[in-house]
């Protein structure tokens, strides 16, 4: 049986593929369900080292499919409050699992990218895009609404304030070549090399040392709101821990010996 969410493995890399091309990988709450229990898979699985987020067919997923007749909830509830409820359980886990994950995670943008695939894609370490992707919110000008999953957090911390402000209040879409341009996401390619990118940068990003990630991930965060002097305080901190981890015993004998390091090698 076809699933919405495909987990696939190659060596030490996990893709995780939306897969309801037809809907431009949409997401009802049957999908939404199935991606957060991926991604705690992933997240419990030490074998995999990085992770690829991606869409099938046109689209990376053009946001959330509101089906009433498949979500469970009181009779008496409004659809705010069924929302706010399944947002606390399914929808907002998405993103915690993904900030918290000890691995990279690489976002590869293939199309349609609308709503909430724009906070899931956000929420990766990097983003890269197909030349013909785009990406839009448009809660605010067609629907009354304000972005979620994140987006709020990430958008201003990426493009700045008066760049998030219209983004979300127009609507408009933005080009991948336009939101490299705009910090929003790292590089766009040509339609035919997407893949191609995105699985050299993963396996690259799997010989990262273990962790490290999350580390970097979690200090940038802590800098957004940091004074400089507490923030040289987080790296103190944070230094004297990885400054005795086996990670940092490799590079330093790897360097000396003039060779790439091992961090998954079995000790001697």
């Amino acid at each position: 049986m076809m699933r919405d969410v495909e987990l696939s493995r190659l060596d030490h890399v996990a893709t995780l593929t939306l897969n309801r091309p037809a809907a431009l990988n949409s997401l009802d709450l049957g999908g939404v369900q199935e991606l957060l229990t991926s991604l705690r898979t992933i997240a419990a699985d030490p074998d995999v080292r990085a992770l690829i987020l991606t869409g099938a067919g046109r689209g990376f997923c053009a946001g959330w499919e509101l089906d009433e007749s498949g979500v469970p909830g009181n009779p008496s509830e409004s659809l705010g409050v069924r929302q706010a409820r399944l947002m606390a359980e399914y929808f907002n886990p998405i993103i915690t699992t993904l900030h918290d994950l000890p691995i990279p995670s690489l976002a590869a943008v293939n199309g349609v990218c609308a709503g909430m695939g724009v906070s899931i894609a956000l929420a990766a370490d990097l983003v890269i895009a197909a030349e013909s992707a785009s990406f839009v919110l448009t809660f605010a000008p067609r629907l009354g609404l304000i972005p979620d999953l994140g987006a709020t957090w990430h958008l201003p911390r990426l493009i700045g304030l008066a760049r998030a402000q219209s983004v979300t209040l127009l609507g408009d879409r933005i080009r991948a070549p336009d939101a490299v341009a705009m910090g929003m996401i790292w590089r766009c390619v040509p339609d035919s090399e997407l893949g191609e990118l995105a699985t050299q940068t993963a396996a690259r990003l799997a010989q990262a040392p273990p962790g490290v990630c999350r580390e970097v991930r979690h200090a940038f965060h802590a800098a957004a709101t940091a004074t400089l002097a507490s923030q040289m305080e987080y790296e103190r901190l944070r230094q004297r821990e990885l400054l005795d981890s086996s990670a940092f015993r490799e590079g330093v004998a790897a360097f000396r010996e003039k060779r790439d390091p091992d961090f998954y090698a079995a000790p001697t």
